[in-house]
């Protein structure tokens, strides 16, 4: 089924998403161009079509929070007894715990709607549960990768976010500046002032999903009634970065050799996939490889893209 030149790969994948029940509309993509983030209105319906129990996906999440707590998430990352979002539980690896998330991985919709916006061969990076604490503080404002320092960079990520309850500004509900995306560097106060621009404040509904272009400025706000706003986050990068959990590496052996080809490449678990670097994970904060990833970028987007 697939072909060892990296492209054919990339188009014989693309051409094989279509599978399943599917929604998502020329508006969501023209949204996804215009503010750099598009809800997609899907329902229990939806989920069933597509062979997901989204009410065992739910009580899944739940028993995964209860037996994990704090310690959840961040498996090749945080050091025992750090947890670096304190307004939120995270759980990751989550494809390595229960089938239901290889499902949720490779919706067609979600997988249409990243594919708009990297216009690139791309792979899974991470997913998690992030289940904010009640009455928990606001996000900083932020984008979710290295920032894009000049007009011909790609847009490399996308992350798609599930729904498992009801999100408004009073549980807080992503709070989003549209059109953020096509700026370059990182979010900024002075420049939201400046050029008075407005936030949107998401209203999404259990079994919705959003597509969100990271590079567009979000954050999620303050949750003010206590109410749960647990979201299940899938994220995918161009296959030429690095993935934010070494999916070789953090998945099972026997899960791996169970996977069909499709899932396989979205994964990047073949044979003929890179295996990412450990050291590449434990020094990303150094600043000569800061210093590299710019350069590289610069060179990679200018040139090799």
């Amino acid at each position: 089924m697939f072909k060892n030149n990296k492209k054919d790969d990339y188009f014989e994948f693309i051409k094989n998403i279509n599978y399943g029940h599917s929604i998502i509309t020329q508006k969501n993509y023209d949204e996804l161009d215009e503010k750099g983030y598009t809800l997609i209105l899907s329902d229990k319906g939806y989920w069933d079509k597509n062979g997901v129990d989204f009410d065992y996906l739910i009580q899944t999440s739940d028993r995964l929070c209860i037996t994990e707590g704090i310690e959840g998430g961040w498996e090749n990352q945080k050091p025992i007894g750090k947890n670096w979002e304190p307004s939120a539980q995270r759980i990751s690896n989550l494809t390595n715990k229960d089938p239901v998330f290889l499902k949720i991985s490779k919706c067609p919709d979600l997988l249409k709607g990243v594919d708009h916006v990297i216009k690139n061969p791309f792979k899974i990076s991470s997913m998690q549960i992030r289940n904010p604490i009640p009455f928990g503080d606001s996000q900083k404002m932020h984008i979710d990768w290295r920032p894009r320092l000049f007009k011909y960079y790609n847009y490399n990520q996308c992350t798609g976010f599930i729904y498992l309850d009801d999100a408004d500004e009073n549980n807080g509900s992503l709070h989003i500046y549209p059109g953020t995306h096509k700026l370059l560097g990182n979010p900024s106060e002075n420049y939201i002032k400046k050029n008075k621009l407005k936030k949107e404040v998401l209203e999404a509904s259990k079994y919705n999903m959003l597509i969100l272009n990271v590079y567009t400025w979000h954050y999620g706000g303050k949750n003010m009634n206590g109410k749960k706003r647990r979201t299940i986050f899938s994220n995918y990068r161009e296959r030429s970065e690095w993935q934010q959990l070494n999916q070789k590496k953090y998945l099972n052996k026997k899960i791996i050799e169970n996977m069909d080809k499709l899932e396989k490449y979205l994964y990047a678990v073949r044979d003929e996939d890179k295996t990412e670097s450990d050291w590449i994970y434990k020094y990303r904060n150094n600043f000569i490889l800061k210093l590299y990833q710019k350069t590289r970028d610069i060179i990679y987007h200018k040139f090799l893209n």
